[in-house]
């Protein structure tokens, strides 16, 4: 059944402040709480990246929560409303935090705001796997979703430029805390008005085959072979751009010449490349197959974020163009390798009786977490041992935007080539999935 364009919207809606947890805290909280409240550099590297780990078992007590829920309003809204209310409390901690934090204060607000977000996104995605069965109908609903997830990121990062545009107008005391707190109070605005769109307005299907399972089941799941393999791909696609959003912001003013302000703008350049990119893939993987359209969009990815370290100084006007580019193909893999799980979920119901697809979509959004806590915790690390200020800008020493440039260059083409190569060789195609789901209508 193909679903109406309201209800595709309404599923979408919760993308708009979820994805604030993801790209744009990589590329704005780190350096904002390394620069400006004063934490130590490598020490907010290890705790952007620790709290990731932290939080992961969470995820897959979510996932087993969700799979064994059945209540009187539904199976993934319980858990949508319930971590939606948990990650308003962690963003005012977060997003508000003052100068002088104590390292376990940015912990305890981080995994608030990350617990919180794990449950609503674990939901969220379970929700659409479940909205329907055909290939190419996952494709679309997927799609919606990273439309959703493109014009809230886009929506995002246009606040701190638009923060400090009006900042003289209304008297505003201009700096890096106002563009942060701009963007903590519109995610605070805008989450408990998305969830009532999702919860008000997006029907859920009966799960298929539910019964009961324990936690054997997560180390079964994660010895099935296509499930390693979509979490290997999303793993290594998310690497890449988080390798590379992670040092956006010190690549473009320690290593290229422009301010704060200008990086910030070119990243709205990235993401508006999504609003292109995601259509394209789409029909891309209509027109051939999910896993050929991730193969061919984050290979190209691997190609145009090189050409990025070519760039000229200071020339505002290239570098758009060469965000413009990188960002087309980064916007794929997020939604296709969703889609891509949502078949698995329906091949192993069909093998085992059991409806699992909470399990697993709750390992993906910890895969997804590592894909940007490796990044953070790494190259914070190394920049700290190359001797790398967050405060020098390009008064930075040559050895310290050497090591800039090369873990901006490297750690995200190899990650996104061995995406790539991953991707190859998938077997659910577009009539093995008719055939699961005709096999399980008539079960």
């Amino acid at each position: 059944m193909k679903l109406n364009r309201r209800t595709l919207a309404a599923f979408a809606a919760p993308c708009l402040p979820l994805t604030g947890v993801g790209l744009p805290i990589v590329v704005y909280l780190p350096p904002y709480y390394a620069g400006t409240l004063g934490l130590d550099l490598a020490m907010t590297g290890l705790l952007f990246s620790l709290v990731r780990w932290l939080d992961l078992p969470l995820d897959l007590a979510f996932g087993h929560g969700i799979d064994r829920t059945d209540t009187r309003i539904g199976r993934f809204r319980p858990w949508m409303l319930g971590g939606g209310l948990v990650m308003v409390l962690g963003l005012a901690l977060v997003f508000f935090a003052p100068p002088g934090l104590s390292p376990l204060r940015a912990l305890a607000g981080l995994l608030l705001m990350y617990g919180g977000f794990s449950a609503a996104q674990v939901a969220h995605t379970s929700w659409g796997q479940a909205l329907s069965q055909d290939y190419h109908e996952r494709s679309r609903i997927f799609g919606w979703w990273q439309a959703g997830n493109m014009i809230g990121l886009l929506g995002l990062l246009a606040v701190p430029p638009l923060a400090s545009w009006l900042a003289p107008r209304f008297g505003w005391t201009d700096g890096p805390a106002l563009g942060v707190h701009g963007m903590g109070w519109v995610l605070i605005a805008l989450l408990p008005m998305a969830l009532l769109l999702v919860v008000l307005l997006v029907p859920e299907r009966a799960p298929r085959h539910q019964s009961p399972h324990g936690w054997g089941d997560i180390w079964s799941a994660l010895r099935l072979p296509l499930l390693r393999r979509v979490l290997l791909i999303d793993l290594f696609a998310s690497l890449a751009p988080g390798f590379g959003g992670a040092l956006l912001i010190f690549f473009f003013e320690s290593a290229r010449g422009f301010s704060v302000e200008s990086a910030r703008v070119l990243l709205l350049f990235y993401f508006a490349a999504g609003l292109i990119g995601a259509p394209l893939w789409g029909w891309l993987a209509r027109r051939t197959s999910k896993h050929q359209a991730v193969m061919w969009s984050i290979g190209s990815y691997a190609v145009l974020h090189a050409t990025l370290v070519l760039l000229p100084s200071n020339n505002f006007w290239l570098g758009a163009f060469g965000m413009l580019l990188a960002g087309i193909p980064a916007v794929a893999p997020p939604f296709l390798v969703r889609a891509m799980l949502a078949d698995v979920a329906d091949a192993e119901t069909l093998a085992t009786g059991k409806s699992n697809a909470g399990l697993y979509y709750a390992v993906l959004v910890g895969v997804q977490k590592l894909g940007y806590a490796i990044p953070v915790g790494v190259s914070y690390l190394v920049l700290a041992l190359v001797g790398f200020d967050a405060k020098a800008g390009v008064g930075n020493s040559d050895t310290a935007v050497t090591g800039l440039i090369m873990l901006f260059l490297v750690p995200p083409v190899l990650s996104a080539l061995v995406a790539a190569w991953l991707a190859r060789g998938w077997t659910i195609t577009a009539e093995a999935q008719a055939a699961t789901a005709q096999a399980l209508a008539e079960r």
